[in-house]
This record gives C-alpha cells, structure tokens and sequence, in this order.
C-alpha cells in the first residue's frame, strides 16, 4: 500500500513539473510563505516582506490566495496557519523533498562521511531564520524517536540547540516518572543565558516530564580550577552521569567563531588557526581531517566518552560551517547529522 502511495505520489510531481512549469515559481514561493507562517505566527505580512526578500505587494497577494483556500487565517496579531494549512505544508514537504532529490542525497551524504545517517531539513527553504527553525524541529523528532525510559539524555548549549528545544513537541514523547534524566555535557559559554545548556537541559525536562541536573561552572577554566571543582559533590555527580549518557545532542562551532565566543587571546587564537583548525566541539580544535591540533581546558564531556556513544545527533546549519561538520564527522561512526539543504549539497560538492 504504501508503494503505491509513493508512486502515485511520484506520478503527480512528474505531472507538475512537465505539465504545469509555472508550478516551479509559485510552489516554493508558497511553500516558503507557509513555512515562514508556521514558525513565527502569529505573524503580520510586514514582518514576512522583510524576513523574506519579497515585496509586500507579492506577500499580500499570496497570502490572500492562502486565505481564500483556507491554509491560513487573519487575526489582529497576525497570520496563522489553519489545520488544513499544516496537512498541506506537510504534503509540500514531502513533494520538496522528492523533487530536490534529497532522499537520495542523505543516503550519498552518509555514505561519504562514514556516520549513521543524515537529516536534511528546510527543504526548498530559502529563509535562513525558517531554516534553522526547520532543522531544529527535524532533529528534535528525531531525538523523539530515541527516548526510553531511564536514559541520560546530554546537550551541549547554543543557538542550533536551542532550536532543537523549541521544535520538541510534549507530546510526542512524554514520561513522567520513569527516571529519564537530562544532563548539560559542558559548562556554561557566552552570554546569553537562554543559549546555556543548564537553561536547555532544564527546558527539555520539563517538556519531556524528565529530571534533570545543573552544571554550575563556566566551560573555560583552568586545568587546576576544574580538578578542583570535580570534588565538589553536585559537579561529581552530574560528570558521573555524563560518563554514562545513552544520547548526545550538540553543536558544531567553526574554529575561528568559537575560539573568538571562549574570548582567548589574540596569539593564541592565531595559534588555533594557524595549526589548520577548522572545527571546535567540547574544547578540542580539529583540523579538516579530523584531527585534534589544539586542546582547551574544560568541563563536560570529553572526547573519548564521546567516541564511544551509540546515539550523537549533531545539529549544523549555515554552509559556513562545511568544513566544520565534515572535522566533526570523522569522530564517531553512529553520529547522526541534521543540516539544511544548501550546507548539504555544500559538503557533497567539497566531498
């Protein structure tokens, strides 16, 4: 039955394509504005014209078509999506990604790297804040997909995970009282406090009905402060468990972005770069190979527990970071990688 779904599915994107070219430019136009609806509603068309690059003569015509067919709604804080707009913009999605190819590019792009599997998000996507709202929900499902009772659940902090959080639905997969635990994996880095993996950990608990722990600490400190701080009990604790985590959710920061965020000194951070350093997780700088060229005293997570995880999703979007994921990739064979389609065809023409 569900073959057959697909070839009737794959008959209808043929018909679309050849018999309908115009189909081509209203399509991703309207997919986008569904999508743009979806992740700020309520939102007004304004907002949508500036976010998006189109004029607001061609949002407010668009958008009244939408109306009129009943995908979204007007209200006076703004535009959402009805029911029948949710169904449809998952159908465009499907549609998207069959017409892009990008079933067969996450197989390519798995194969090349050597890790699990790859999740391409934002299809068709041109929006970049929409995109990083998409694969944050995609891997956010997919984090849905693993949870078991009794698990330590580790995240590190920052923007892509911080979208992850926002997209996990409470009622996708919600245990109350079954001893699942969530963890930060690192201390805390930067300055906004709603980025911290304590604020995430605390956030994706409370969504999944999970006890969680706080990591009190800043991630850069000394090698004599942080052997200092593994006796205290709390912190004991909590690094006990990340020892023992069942899942990993992280990050990929480029070298250059996170040495400047850790605020290392100008000669140092020419130092990092000039060792050819691409990518930074957990305090470790690789180079395009993979390899460590410089390490940073922190605390978390370190890189042998990570190398032996069965469960790491690792969330990257932006083709800046190309260079970052394809370092990262080469770490752990079971990693999962969720990015958008442009960084995704990005590192299958570097590959």
């Amino acid at each position: 039955m569900e073959t057959k779904r697909n070839t009737d599915q794959d008959n209808l994107i043929f018909v679309l394509k050849y018999a309908f070219p115009e189909m081509e430019e209203l399509l991703p136009l309207r997919f986008n504005l569904l999508n743009s609806i979806k992740f700020n509603q309520p939102v007004g068309r304004r907002m949508l014209s500036g976010t998006m690059g189109y004029t607001e003569r061609v949002v407010r015509r668009e958008c009244d078509i939408l109306k009129e067919n009943n995908l979204i709604d007007y209200f006076p804080d703004g535009m959402r999506l009805t029911q029948k707009g949710l169904e449809v913009l998952d159908a465009l999605t499907s549609v998207f990604y069959k017409i892009n190819g990008i079933n067969v590019l996450e197989k390519e792009l798995a194969e090349k790297l050597a890790i699990k599997k790859v999740i391409v998000g934002s299809v068709g996507i041109q929006d970049e804040q929409v995109s990083l709202n998409e694969i944050g929900y995609e891997a956010a499902k997919y984090l849905s997909t693993l949870i078991e009772e009794k698990m330590i659940i580790g995240l590190t902090g920052g923007s892509s995970i911080e979208k992850v959080i926002n997209g996990y639905k409470s009622d996708w997969v919600h245990f109350e009282n079954q001893d699942i635990m969530v963890v930060p994996a690192r201390g805390g880095l930067g300055n906004k406090n709603e980025y911290q993996a304590n604020t995430l950990a605390e956030r994706l608990a409370n969504k999944l009905g999970a006890k969680y722990q706080m990591l009190y600490t800043q991630d850069n400190l000394s090698q004599a402060s942080i052997e200092e701080l593994k006796n205290e009990p709390n912190i004991k604790r909590i690094l006990e468990n990340i020892t023992k985590l069942d899942v990993l959710l992280f990050g990929i920061g480029q070298a250059s972005v996170m040495a400047n965020r850790r605020v290392l000194e100008q000669e140092e951070i020419d130092n990092i770069l000039g060792k050819g350093a691409v990518a930074e997780s957990f305090g470790y700088y690789f180079n395009k190979d993979g390899e460590i060229v410089h390490e940073i005293s922190t605390i978390g997570i370190d890189l042998d527990i990570f190398k032996k995880l069965k469960h790491v999703i690792a969330v990257a979007g932006g083709v800046e970071k190309t260079e970052a994921i394809i370092a990262i990739s080469k770490l752990n064979p079971n990693l999962v990688l969720v990015t958008d389609e442009l960084t995704a065809k990005k590192i299958q023409e570097v590959l």
